[in-house]
C-alpha cells in the first residue's frame, strides 16, 4: 500500500472541483452558442399541480395551485454542487431583472432542505433569490435525480421546460422566451 499525504488529497480535491466547475461553464457557454438550452415543450400534457408545494424558512407554504396564472421558474440546487454554483450568478441576475414582473415567480429550491444554511450562503454572496424547500412530492414529470435542474411552468400549469444541468440564465434567447411566456 502506498500512503498519500493529506495535502495531496486536498490539492487533488480542489483540482477536481475546479475542473468540474470549468467544464460546466464551458458546457453552458457552448450550448448557448449553439442555440440550445431553452426548448419549449408545447405539446406536453399539463402536469398535476394540485398538491405540489414549497416552504420557505419562515414556514410559509406556497403551492403551484396558488401560482396558477403565473409563470413559475423552479431551480433545484445545493450549496455543495459546483455546477449549481456556476449558474447561480446568472440566475440571481435573472431574478433581479424580472423582480418587478408580477407574472413570474422564482422558486430556488435547496435540495438539502437546510433553509437557514442556504439563506446564509446566498446572503454571504449577496444573492437576492428567495430560497425554498420541497414541501410535498413531485409529479413524475418534475422529478429529477440530478442538480442543477431548472423547470419552467406556464401560466396554465403546463410544463414547458425541464433542463438538467447548468444553464446560462443571461442568454438573450432564454430571456426573450421567458418574457414571451409571461405575456401569453
Amino acid at each position: 500500500m502506498f500512503k498519500i499525504k493529506s495535502s495531496r488529497i486536498t490539492t487533488l480535491s480542489l483540482l477536481s472541483t475546479l475542473l468540474i466547475t470549468c467544464s460546466c461553464l464551458a458546457y453552458v457557454h457552448a450550448n448557448e452558442q449553439k442555440g440550445k438550452g431553452f426548448l419549449l415543450l408545447k405539446n406536453e400534457p399539463a402536469i398535476s399541480v394540485e398538491d405540489v408545494s414549497f416552504r420557505d424558512s419562515k414556514g410559509e407554504v406556497v403551492s403551484l395551485r396558488q401560482l396558477k396564472g403565473k409563470v413559475v421558474l423552479i431551480n433545484f440546487w445545493a450549496t455543495w454542487c459546483s455546477p449549481c454554483l456556476a449558474e447561480m450568478p446568472s440566475l440571481d441576475k435573472l431574478y433581479k431583472d424580472f423582480r418587478g414582473n408580477s407574472r413570474i415567480i422564482f422558486l430556488s429550491v435547496d435540495v438539502d432542505g437546510n433553509l437557514k444554511s442556504s439563506e446564509k450562503f446566498l446572503k454571504k454572496r449577496k444573492y437576492s433569490l428567495p430560497v425554498y424547500q420541497l414541501n410535498s412530492t413531485l409529479p413524475k414529470d418534475l422529478r429529477t435525480t440530478s442538480i442543477p435542474t431548472t423547470i419552467i411552468i406556464d401560466k396554465g400549469g403546463k410544463l414547458v421546460n425541464k433542463h438538467v444541468g447548468g444553464m446560462n440564465f443571461g442568454s438573450a434567447k432564454f430571456q426573450k422566451a421567458l418574457r414571451q411566456l409571461t405575456e401569453e
